[in-house]
């Protein structure tokens, strides 16, 4: 029911279609502890910064594809 995305930090919903979409949760629906907010604005803005304007085309460096650049960012 839930999902995790490890690149932007994020929970989810999963909508239950064949697909793999899911909608964003800022709550755990269990207990109402606030998660960690999304690190997606952030992931495009650090990219960005290093010369990617178009990470889904260009080849982004390995750490981008997991939770390791924003744990190794300063």
């Amino acid at each position: 029911m839930i999902t995790y995305n490890d690149k932007f930090d994020e929970y989810g919903l999963i909508i239950q279609d064949g697909g793999s979409s899911s909608i964003e949760i800022t709550y755990c629906p269990w207990c109402g502890t606030k998660l960690p907010g999304s690190k997606r604005d952030l992931w495009f803005e650090v990219l960005e910064q290093l010369g990617f304007d178009d990470p889904a085309e260009q080849s982004i460096p390995e750490e981008f594809k997991t939770d390791k650049w924003y744990k190794n960012f300063k």
